[in-house]
Protein backbone atom coordinates (compact mmCIF):
# COMPACT_ATOMS: atom_id res chain seq x y z
CA UNK A 1 0.00 0.00 0.00
CA UNK A 2 2.86 2.36 0.84
CA UNK A 3 4.50 1.69 -2.54
CA UNK A 4 1.19 2.35 -4.34
CA UNK A 5 0.79 5.66 -2.50
CA UNK A 6 4.36 6.62 -3.38
CA UNK A 7 3.78 5.77 -7.05
CA UNK A 8 0.55 7.78 -7.02
CA UNK A 9 2.39 10.75 -5.53
CA UNK A 10 5.03 10.59 -8.28
CA UNK A 11 2.35 10.44 -10.99
CA UNK A 12 0.45 13.40 -9.54
CA UNK A 13 3.56 15.56 -9.18
CA UNK A 14 5.24 14.78 -12.51
CA UNK A 15 2.88 13.32 -15.12
CA UNK A 16 -0.49 14.83 -14.28
CA UNK A 17 0.60 18.49 -14.82
CA UNK A 18 1.95 17.51 -18.25
CA UNK A 19 -1.25 15.76 -19.32
CA UNK A 20 -3.43 18.62 -18.03
CA UNK A 21 -1.62 21.05 -20.34
CA UNK A 22 -1.59 18.55 -23.23
CA UNK A 23 -5.30 17.81 -22.74
CA UNK A 24 -6.31 21.47 -22.55
CA UNK A 25 -4.30 22.15 -25.71
CA UNK A 26 -6.10 19.32 -27.51
CA UNK A 27 -9.49 20.74 -26.48
CA UNK A 28 -8.63 24.27 -27.61
CA UNK A 29 -7.20 22.87 -30.86
CA UNK A 30 -10.54 21.29 -31.70
CA UNK A 31 -12.37 24.62 -31.61
CA UNK A 32 -9.70 27.10 -32.63
CA UNK A 33 -7.16 26.81 -35.41
CA UNK A 34 -3.67 26.69 -33.91
CA UNK A 35 -0.57 26.59 -36.10
CA UNK A 36 1.55 23.78 -34.66
CA UNK A 37 4.26 24.27 -37.29
CA UNK A 38 4.89 27.89 -36.24
CA UNK A 39 5.02 26.96 -32.57
CA UNK A 40 7.36 24.06 -33.32
CA UNK A 41 9.72 26.30 -35.28
CA UNK A 42 9.70 28.89 -32.49
CA UNK A 43 10.71 26.13 -30.10
CA UNK A 44 13.48 24.83 -32.39
CA UNK A 45 14.97 28.11 -33.58
CA UNK A 46 14.43 30.45 -30.60
CA UNK A 47 13.48 28.83 -27.30
CA UNK A 48 15.63 25.68 -27.37
CA UNK A 49 18.88 27.45 -28.38
CA UNK A 50 18.29 30.08 -25.69
CA UNK A 51 17.70 27.39 -23.07
CA UNK A 52 20.82 25.48 -24.13
CA UNK A 53 22.99 28.62 -24.18
CA UNK A 54 21.86 29.81 -20.73
CA UNK A 55 22.09 26.39 -19.07
CA UNK A 56 25.40 25.30 -20.60
CA UNK A 57 27.18 28.61 -20.03
CA UNK A 58 26.07 28.75 -16.39
CA UNK A 59 26.15 25.02 -15.65
CA UNK A 60 28.00 23.75 -12.61
CA UNK A 61 29.12 20.79 -14.74
CA UNK A 62 32.55 21.08 -16.30
CA UNK A 63 33.13 21.14 -20.09
CA UNK A 64 34.41 17.55 -19.98
CA UNK A 65 31.28 16.19 -18.30
CA UNK A 66 29.03 18.22 -20.59
CA UNK A 67 30.76 16.76 -23.65
CA UNK A 68 30.54 13.24 -22.22
CA UNK A 69 26.78 13.54 -21.77
CA UNK A 70 26.33 14.69 -25.38
CA UNK A 71 28.48 11.85 -26.72
CA UNK A 72 26.72 9.32 -24.49
CA UNK A 73 23.33 10.51 -25.77
CA UNK A 74 24.53 10.02 -29.33
CA UNK A 75 25.75 6.52 -28.48
CA UNK A 76 22.36 5.64 -26.97
CA UNK A 77 20.59 6.76 -30.14
CA UNK A 78 23.02 4.89 -32.39
CA UNK A 79 22.71 1.69 -30.36
CA UNK A 80 18.90 1.88 -30.37
CA UNK A 81 18.84 2.41 -34.14
CA UNK A 82 20.96 -0.71 -34.68
CA UNK A 83 18.91 -2.85 -32.27
CA UNK A 84 15.63 -1.69 -33.82
CA UNK A 85 16.95 -2.48 -37.30
CA UNK A 86 17.71 -6.04 -36.21
CA UNK A 87 14.25 -6.41 -34.64
CA UNK A 88 12.51 -5.08 -37.76
CA UNK A 89 14.47 -7.49 -39.95
CA UNK A 90 13.70 -10.39 -37.63
CA UNK A 91 9.97 -9.62 -37.74
CA UNK A 92 10.03 -9.12 -41.54
CA UNK A 93 8.58 -5.62 -41.46
CA UNK A 94 8.00 -3.84 -44.75
CA UNK A 95 10.47 -1.10 -45.63
CA UNK A 96 8.02 1.67 -44.73
CA UNK A 97 7.05 0.08 -41.42
CA UNK A 98 10.66 -0.76 -40.58
CA UNK A 99 11.76 2.84 -41.17
CA UNK A 100 9.12 4.27 -38.85
CA UNK A 101 9.71 1.53 -36.26
CA UNK A 102 13.42 2.36 -36.14
CA UNK A 103 12.66 6.07 -35.86
CA UNK A 104 10.31 5.61 -32.91
CA UNK A 105 12.90 3.39 -31.21
CA UNK A 106 15.82 5.85 -31.17
CA UNK A 107 14.08 9.23 -31.36
CA UNK A 108 12.76 9.77 -27.86
CA UNK A 109 10.66 12.75 -26.82
CA UNK A 110 13.44 14.26 -24.73
CA UNK A 111 12.30 17.85 -25.40
CA UNK A 112 8.50 18.19 -25.55
CA UNK A 113 7.89 15.61 -22.83
CA UNK A 114 11.32 15.03 -21.30
CA UNK A 115 12.23 18.57 -20.27
CA UNK A 116 8.96 19.28 -18.41
CA UNK A 117 9.05 15.85 -16.77
CA UNK A 118 12.64 16.23 -15.61
CA UNK A 119 11.99 19.72 -14.27
CA UNK A 120 8.97 18.50 -12.30
CA UNK A 121 10.87 15.45 -11.00
CA UNK A 122 14.38 16.83 -10.35
CA UNK A 123 14.10 20.62 -10.46
CA UNK A 124 16.50 23.05 -12.13
CA UNK A 125 19.59 20.93 -11.41
CA UNK A 126 18.12 17.98 -13.29
CA UNK A 127 16.96 20.21 -16.13
CA UNK A 128 20.57 21.28 -16.79
CA UNK A 129 21.60 17.68 -17.49
CA UNK A 130 18.45 17.03 -19.52
CA UNK A 131 19.18 20.01 -21.78
CA UNK A 132 22.67 18.66 -22.47
CA UNK A 133 21.21 15.24 -23.34
CA UNK A 134 18.85 16.81 -25.88
CA UNK A 135 21.78 18.29 -27.84
CA UNK A 136 23.20 14.87 -28.70
CA UNK A 137 19.76 13.33 -29.18
CA UNK A 138 18.51 16.05 -31.54
CA UNK A 139 21.74 15.88 -33.56
CA UNK A 140 21.31 12.12 -34.09
CA UNK A 141 17.58 12.49 -34.75
CA UNK A 142 18.19 14.79 -37.71
CA UNK A 143 21.34 13.13 -39.01
CA UNK A 144 20.50 9.43 -38.69
CA UNK A 145 16.72 9.92 -38.69
CA UNK A 146 16.65 11.55 -42.10
CA UNK A 147 18.73 8.71 -43.53
CA UNK A 148 16.52 6.02 -41.98
CA UNK A 149 13.33 7.70 -43.18
CA UNK A 150 14.49 8.32 -46.74
CA UNK A 151 16.58 5.14 -47.16
CA UNK A 152 19.07 6.48 -49.65
CA UNK A 153 17.04 9.16 -51.47
CA UNK A 154 19.48 12.09 -51.17
CA UNK A 155 19.47 11.32 -47.48
CA UNK A 156 23.04 12.20 -46.63
CA UNK A 157 22.90 15.67 -48.17
CA UNK A 158 19.49 16.37 -46.66
CA UNK A 159 20.63 15.19 -43.23
CA UNK A 160 23.74 17.37 -43.35
CA UNK A 161 21.70 20.43 -44.37
CA UNK A 162 19.22 19.82 -41.56
CA UNK A 163 21.97 19.53 -38.99
CA UNK A 164 23.76 22.64 -40.24
CA UNK A 165 20.60 24.75 -40.07
CA UNK A 166 19.57 23.69 -36.56
CA UNK A 167 20.94 26.28 -34.08
CA UNK A 168 21.13 23.95 -31.06
CA UNK A 169 24.68 22.61 -31.72
CA UNK A 170 25.95 26.18 -32.21
CA UNK A 171 24.30 27.28 -28.96
CA UNK A 172 25.90 24.32 -27.20
CA UNK A 173 29.35 25.12 -28.63
CA UNK A 174 29.08 28.79 -27.58
CA UNK A 175 27.76 27.85 -24.14
CA UNK A 176 30.57 25.32 -23.69
CA UNK A 177 33.18 27.95 -24.59
CA UNK A 178 31.67 30.44 -22.15
CA UNK A 179 31.58 27.76 -19.45
CA UNK A 180 35.22 26.75 -20.02
CA UNK A 181 36.58 30.31 -20.15
CA UNK A 182 34.47 31.71 -17.32
CA UNK A 183 33.11 34.42 -19.59
CA UNK A 184 29.47 35.49 -19.75
CA UNK A 185 27.13 36.93 -22.32
CA UNK A 186 26.52 40.69 -22.39
CA UNK A 187 23.81 41.51 -19.87
CA UNK A 188 21.07 42.47 -22.40
CA UNK A 189 21.73 39.31 -24.45
CA UNK A 190 21.70 37.14 -21.35
CA UNK A 191 18.42 38.65 -20.15
CA UNK A 192 16.83 38.10 -23.56
CA UNK A 193 17.99 34.48 -23.60
CA UNK A 194 16.67 33.90 -20.09
CA UNK A 195 13.24 35.23 -21.08
CA UNK A 196 13.15 32.96 -24.13
CA UNK A 197 14.39 29.97 -22.12
CA UNK A 198 11.51 30.29 -19.66
CA UNK A 199 9.06 29.77 -22.52
CA UNK A 200 10.38 26.37 -23.60
CA UNK A 201 8.35 24.24 -21.18
CA UNK A 202 4.84 25.62 -21.89
CA UNK A 203 5.41 25.95 -25.63
CA UNK A 204 6.74 22.42 -26.06
CA UNK A 205 3.81 21.01 -24.09
CA UNK A 206 1.38 22.93 -26.30
CA UNK A 207 3.13 21.56 -29.39
CA UNK A 208 2.94 18.03 -27.99
CA UNK A 209 -0.78 18.42 -27.27
CA UNK A 210 -1.53 19.62 -30.79
CA UNK A 211 0.49 16.84 -32.38
CA UNK A 212 -1.05 14.07 -30.28
CA UNK A 213 -4.56 15.31 -31.03
CA UNK A 214 -4.10 14.14 -34.64
CA UNK A 215 -2.84 10.64 -33.81
CA UNK A 216 -5.18 7.68 -34.42
CA UNK A 217 -4.99 4.02 -33.43
CA UNK A 218 -5.93 1.65 -36.22
CA UNK A 219 -5.76 -1.84 -34.75
CA UNK A 220 -2.01 -2.47 -35.16
CA UNK A 221 -1.58 -3.57 -31.61
CA UNK A 222 1.09 -6.22 -32.15
CA UNK A 223 3.49 -3.83 -33.89
CA UNK A 224 2.63 -1.09 -31.39
CA UNK A 225 3.37 -3.42 -28.48
CA UNK A 226 6.77 -4.31 -29.95
CA UNK A 227 7.48 -0.60 -30.48
CA UNK A 228 6.52 0.26 -26.90
CA UNK A 229 8.65 -2.53 -25.42
CA UNK A 230 11.59 -1.46 -27.59
CA UNK A 231 11.26 2.22 -26.70
CA UNK A 232 10.82 1.67 -22.99
CA UNK A 233 12.37 -1.64 -21.99
CA UNK A 234 15.26 -1.82 -24.45
CA UNK A 235 15.81 1.94 -24.27
CA UNK A 236 16.17 1.87 -20.50
CA UNK A 237 18.48 -1.16 -20.55
CA UNK A 238 20.74 0.42 -23.17
CA UNK A 239 20.82 3.71 -21.25
CA UNK A 240 21.78 1.94 -18.02
CA UNK A 241 24.60 0.13 -19.77
CA UNK A 242 25.97 3.27 -21.41
CA UNK A 243 25.63 5.27 -18.19
CA UNK A 244 27.77 2.61 -16.53
CA UNK A 245 30.35 2.68 -19.32
CA UNK A 246 30.62 6.47 -19.13
CA UNK A 247 30.81 6.38 -15.35
CA UNK A 248 27.78 8.58 -14.70
CA UNK A 249 26.75 8.81 -11.06
CA UNK A 250 24.07 10.43 -8.94
CA UNK A 251 21.75 12.97 -10.54
CA UNK A 252 23.52 12.81 -13.91
CA UNK A 253 22.92 9.06 -14.11
CA UNK A 254 19.28 9.38 -13.05
CA UNK A 255 18.45 12.11 -15.56
CA UNK A 256 20.40 10.42 -18.35
CA UNK A 257 18.47 7.16 -17.95
CA UNK A 258 15.13 8.94 -17.58
CA UNK A 259 15.69 11.01 -20.73
CA UNK A 260 16.67 7.92 -22.73
CA UNK A 261 13.47 6.21 -21.53
CA UNK A 262 11.05 8.89 -22.70
CA UNK A 263 8.17 8.03 -25.08
CA UNK A 264 8.66 8.09 -28.85
CA UNK A 265 9.46 11.54 -30.18
CA UNK A 266 7.14 13.52 -32.43
CA UNK A 267 10.01 14.05 -34.87
CA UNK A 268 9.77 10.36 -35.81
CA UNK A 269 6.32 11.07 -37.27
CA UNK A 270 7.50 14.22 -39.00
CA UNK A 271 10.39 12.40 -40.69
CA UNK A 272 8.14 9.48 -41.64
CA UNK A 273 5.76 11.87 -43.37
CA UNK A 274 8.42 13.98 -45.03
CA UNK A 275 10.80 11.35 -46.37
CA UNK A 276 8.82 8.14 -46.76
CA UNK A 277 7.75 5.70 -44.08
CA UNK A 278 4.58 4.74 -42.23
CA UNK A 279 3.46 8.01 -40.59
CA UNK A 280 0.24 6.48 -39.22
CA UNK A 281 2.25 3.85 -37.35
CA UNK A 282 4.64 6.50 -36.07
CA UNK A 283 1.77 8.69 -34.84
CA UNK A 284 0.07 5.73 -33.15
CA UNK A 285 3.33 4.73 -31.46
CA UNK A 286 3.85 8.28 -30.19
CA UNK A 287 0.34 8.27 -28.71
CA UNK A 288 0.61 4.80 -27.14
CA UNK A 289 4.04 5.38 -25.61
CA UNK A 290 3.07 8.83 -24.34
CA UNK A 291 0.05 7.37 -22.56
CA UNK A 292 2.06 4.36 -21.35
CA UNK A 293 4.76 6.60 -19.95
CA UNK A 294 2.44 7.58 -17.10
CA UNK A 295 3.10 4.36 -15.20
CA UNK A 296 6.43 3.36 -16.72
CA UNK A 297 8.33 6.57 -16.05
CA UNK A 298 6.84 6.95 -12.58
CA UNK A 299 7.92 3.42 -11.67
CA UNK A 300 11.37 3.96 -13.18
CA UNK A 301 11.75 7.19 -11.24
CA UNK A 302 11.04 5.35 -7.99
CA UNK A 303 13.61 2.68 -8.86
CA UNK A 304 16.33 5.22 -9.73
CA UNK A 305 15.77 7.42 -6.71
Amino acid sequence: MAQFNELLTVIISTVVPIFIIVGLTGIVGRYRQLDVHTLSRISIYLLSPALILVNISQSGLGPGELSHIVVAAMVVCGAMAIIASLIARRLHYSQALASSFILTAFIMNSVNFGLPYIEFAFGQAGLETAVVFTVGQVFMAYLVGTYVASRGRSSVGTAVRNVLTIPMPYAFALGLWLNATGRSLPSPVLQACEVLARGIIPVTLVVLGLQLSHAQLRGRWRSLLVAAVTRFGVGTAVAMGIAFLFGFQGLTRQVFIMEASMPAGVLSGVLSTEFGGDPEFAAATILVTTLGSTLYLSGLLLVLT
